[in-house]
C-alpha cells in the first residue's frame, strides 16, 4: 500500500511541468490516501495546494553543488518516503546524484524531446514520458501518459449558431513563437470571420498596432486574461481554437477546448496528431496556409461537430487530470508491489544488503 510519496521539482520557470506538478499532486493528495509532498525551490510554495506537505530546496544551485546533493539526500531519508517522483531533467540529475545515498524507489517524467537522455534516464526504477513524441528518439521502455485537464467542468454539448459569423478563438501568451501576428494576416482573406483572443504579453500592443493597420479591429477582439469560467463559455460556443504555436504549452489549452466541445486546429504539439482528424492539423504558420485550411473548415461548421464527436468522447476519456493521475498512480503502485515480492525473495537468502543493488535488472525493465 502506498502511503508516503515526494515529488521534485528544480526548475526555474512556472510553466506546463510546474502546472503537471500542481495538479497531479493536489489530486493525488485529495483522492490516494497518501501523504503526498513536493520538493522545490520556495517560490512554487504558492502554486501547490494546502493539502501537499511543501519541502523548501535551493534548486538553483548548481546540481553539481555537494550542499545541493547532500540536502536533498537528507530530505528524502528524513521524508522515508517510498517513492520520489522527480519531474524533468535537473531533478532527474539530482535523483541520480543522491542514488547511492537513499534506497527510496524512483521516478522520472520526461517532460521534452531531448532530456533527460538515455544514460541518464536508465538509472531509474520508472519512466514516465508525456507524449509518445517526447521519447521518439529513446531505446528505452516509457509509460505514456499524456498531461490531462480537470474535467470538473465538462459541459453538456453546447448548441453552435449557424446563423451567425464564423467565431474562432485563441488561447495563447501573447509572445512572437505563438505566430499571432500570421493569424492576423490570415484573418485579411477570411472576411466573414470573426477572432477573439484571450491572453496577455508583450506582444499585446504590437498586435492591437497590426489588427489596426489591418483594417481588423472590427473583427478581432484582445480580450486580455479572462477568468476560467469566462475562458470555458467562450471555447463552447466558439465554432474553433486555432493554436498556432508549436510550443508544448499549447497542449493544456488544446484539450481543455476539446473537453469543453471546441474542435481545435492546431500545429505539431505532443501527440496532438494522435487526437486530432488529420485535416485539422496545422503544417504551416503561413499566413495563406492558415486561412486556406480555415476556410475549407468553416465552410462547413454542420461537419465540424460531425468530426469531433469522437474526438470530445476520447478526450473525455483520456485527458483528464484523473486519468492521468490514476494512470500514474498505477505506475507506483506496481512498482511498489514488485518492490515487495522483491523483498520478500531476498528475506530468504543471504545477497548484498544494498536493495538497488539487489534489484538493478528488475528495476530497469518497467512495465510497458
Amino acid at each position: 500500500m502506498i502511503q508516503n510519496i515526494c515529488h521534485l521539482m528544480a526548475s526555474r520557470e512556472h510553466g506546463d511541468l510546474e502546472k503537471h506538478v500542481a495538479d497531479l499532486s493536489r489530486w493525488q493528495a485529495h483522492h490516494s490516501g497518501a501523504r503526498v509532498s513536493v520538493i522545490g525551490h520556495p517560490r512554487f510554495q504558492t502554486t501547490l495546494d494546502e493539502a501537499v506537505r511543501f519541502i523548501p530546496l535551493n534548486t538553483d544551485r548548481n546540481r553539481h553543488h555537494p550542499n545541493l546533493t547532500w540536502r536533498l539526500a537528507n530530505q528524502i531519508r528524513a521524508g522515508a518516503f517510498q517513492l520520489v517522483h522527480g519531474h524533468g531533467s535537473k531533478s532527474a540529475q539530482l535523483l541520480a546524484a543522491v542514488q547511492q545515498y537513499t534506497d527510496t524507489l524512483q521516478i522520472i517524467t520526461r517532460h521534452n524531446v531531448r532530456h533527460p537522455r538515455d544514460k541518464l534516464a536508465s538509472a531509474f526504477d520508472a519512466r514516465i514520458a508525456i507524449s509518445r513524441a517526447a521519447v521518439a528518439n529513446s531505446r528505452l521502455n516509457w509509460h505514456i501518459i499524456p498531461n490531462g485537464v480537470d474535467a470538473a467542468t465538462i459541459p453538456s454539448p453546447a448548441a453552435k449558431y449557424m446563423n451567425r459569423p464564423p467565431q474562432i478563438l485563441v488561447v495563447a501568451r501573447l509572445v512572437k513563437v505563438e505566430c499571432l501576428d500570421r493569424l492576423l494576416q490570415a484573418m485579411q482573406l477570411l472576411p466573414d470571420t470573426q477572432l477573439t483572443v484571450i491572453g496577455d504579453g508583450p506582444e499585446k500592443e504590437n498586435l492591437q498596432k497590426t489588427a489596426e493597420a489591418l483594417q481588423l479591429v472590427q473583427r478581432v477582439q484582445i480580450a486580455g486574461n479572462l477568468a476560467p469560467e469566462r475562458r470555458r463559455a467562450l471555447m463552447r460556443s466558439a465554432d474553433l481554437l486555432i493554436s498556432c504555436s508549436h510550443a508544448d504549452g499549447s497542449w493544456y489549452t488544446a484539450v481543455e477546448a476539446l473537453l469543453q466541445g471546441c474542435p481545435v486546429l492546431s500545429g505539431p504539439i505532443g501527440d496532438i496528431g494522435d487526437y486530432l482528424p488529420a485535416d485539422y492539423l496545422l503544417h504551416s504558420t503561413e499566413p495563406s496556409h492558415m486561412a486556406e485550411r480555415l476556410d475549407q473548415i468553416l465552410e462547413n461548421r454542420a461537419r465540424l461537430q460531425t468530426d469531433f464527436e469522437p474526438v470530445f468522447a476520447r478526450a473525455t476519456r483520456e485527458l483528464t487530470l484523473e486519468h492521468m493521475a490514476k494512470e500514474t498512480w498505477r505506475v507506483y503502485a506496481d512498482l511498489v508491489e514488485r518492490q515487495a515480492e522483491r523483498q520478500s525473495d531476498v528475506s530468504v537468502m543471504p545477497t548484498d544488503t544494498n536493495p538497488r543493488r539487489q534489484s538493478a535488472s528488475v528495476l530497469l525493465s518497467p512495465r510497458d
